[in-house]
């Protein structure tokens, strides 16, 4: 009995570092270096984000005093990437700050980030994070995995039945699609999200190991009117008003089909 748990362990550490193969970090714990924040000025400058080095993380608004009023921001990584798995740990902490000292907990990872990189919010596409409850269709809702376009000249195709993310329902087109799906844990512990980008194809939102969106057929208008892919783009972190760690940042970039 003693041998055949022992064996189970050691499959379990080996399909467990075998998950982590090929990745690199995005974030060492120490330093912010290979990004740029949107209202940072240079010279070490993180604007809402800084280094949280007991925990290893980059934290939003730390120090701040708790209602105060505080500027949104994001934080964005210097290199594109187009086909790529990216995981990271987030975990809420308690302070919020005007003007949204009494609303739900919300921040947002975003994806292919093109144009003005110092613009927030840049354009791009948004896996949400947020603490609302899946089940909850209140207006002011933050549920992590739901998609913002954040673009008026990108779109993505999305199963939808015109209010939810259903799998198996026919695609369309829209700017916010909202999924029922994913649990976060309790405020104080971390949770585990990954996306899965494959360019312009498709995108898979997952949440403590829950499938909870995928998105299709990434297109971008360019200034000429002209429709082409949206193939690519940075990575950003986003600050909106509520104290969160984001640690275990790493990314692995998968080769072209």
């Amino acid at each position: 009995m003693h041998l055949r748990l022992t064996i189970i362990f050691m499959a379990s550490l080996v399909l467990a570092f075998a998950d982590e193969t090929g990745f690199k970090p995005l974030f060492n714990g120490h330093s912010m270096e290979g990004w740029t924040a949107a209202r940072g000025t240079g010279s070490g400058d993180w604007g809402a984000f800084s280094v949280n080095k007991e925990e290893k993380a980059i934290q939003t608004y730390a120090g701040r005093e708790a209602d105060s009023k505080q500027n949104f921001d994001c934080l964005v990584t210097d290199t594109s990437y187009s086909r790529f798995i990216l995981k990271l740990e987030y975990k809420w902490l308690d302070k919020r700050f005007a003007p949204r000292a009494d609303w739900d907990r919300d921040a947002g990872l975003l994806f292919h980030i093109h144009g003005n990189l110092k613009k927030v919010w840049p354009l791009s596409l948004e896996m949400q994070i947020g603490e609302t409850p899946g089940d909850s269709n209140q207006k002011k809702r933050f549920h992590t995995g739901d998609l913002f376009v954040l673009s008026n000249d990108a779109q993505t195709s999305t199963p939808n039945n015109k209010k939810w993310y259903e799998p198996d329902a026919p695609k369309s087109l829209g700017k916010n699609i909202r999924t029922r799906l994913g649990v976060e844990k309790p405020r104080g512990e971390w949770n585990e999200i990954e996306i899965r980008v494959d360019g312009s194809k498709k995108a898979t939102f997952i949440l403590n190991g829950e499938v909870v969106l995928e998105t299709f057929d990434f297109t971008n208008k360019t200034a000429s009117g002209e429709v082409t892919p949206l193939a690519s783009g940075h990575i950003g972190l986003q600050a909106e008003w509520a104290e969160i760690l984001y640690r275990n940042i790493r990314i692995k970039e998968l080769t072209s089909e």
